[in-house]
């Protein structure tokens, strides 16, 4: 609203025009006020706080649906590597003979782990979409960190020699995982 310079027109818009807060009653000078600035409380109507809580709840929605995707292509991505980590041990075991089985003992270790933490982590964005069990859906998670962690102990442990390129696979796991977290705890009030 743009003040007038005439005094007398000016106290009419004053009176006329001017704002006061509902809540303490206070003058409110600037036209753009958001918030009292007495007593802090929000000058929005209710159909804006209504609207923007709709925006709000939206917003976690959607958190929460792209927290349920990145798990479920961690848990493929995680169980694709478990799977080539018991086939590789199957496939060395039957080269090899069984009197190399502990050699090869790591591949089938990390396989087993990638595959039942990518089943969790299937079950967890399960429970993601459907908005419920928020525990479980957070153990999804961890797990997805887990199996990160023991392909990678695993390796280093029976020095298979090719851990930088595990890690590097594994890094795009662990960042999804983060940052599926962080959009869990983001999200946690959407869950039942």
């Amino acid at each position: 609203m743009k003040r007038v310079t005439n005094p007398l027109l000016y106290e009419f818009e004053r009176v006329v025009c001017s704002l006061s807060c509902p809540y303490c009653g206070n003058e409110i000078v600037d036209d753009d006020a958001t918030f009292c600035p007495k007593c802090g409380k929000s000058l929005a109507s209710e159909d804006e706080l209504q609207q923007n809580s709709i925006q709000m709840q939206q917003k976690r929605a959607d958190f929460v649906l792209v927290a349920a995707m990145l798990t479920i292509i961690s848990a493929v991505f995680i169980a694709s590597i478990g799977y080539i980590g018991v086939y590789q041990y199957k496939v060395l075991l039957d080269y090899y003979g069984s009197s190399m089985a502990s050699e090869f003992l790591g591949f089938l270790i990390f396989g087993v782990v990638d595959i039942l933490c990518a089943v969790f982590a299937v079950v967890g964005a399960t429970f993601m979409l459907k908005r419920k069990r928020l525990k479980i859906s957070i153990l999804g998670v961890v797990l997805l960190l887990v199996s990160v962690f023991v392909n990678y102990i695993t390796v280093i442990q029976y020095q298979y020699g090719f851990s930088d390129i595990l890690l590097f696979s594994e890094v795009s796991v662990f960042i999804f995982s983060i940052l599926i977290g962080t959009l869990i705890f983001a999200s946690k009030a959407e869950f039942a």
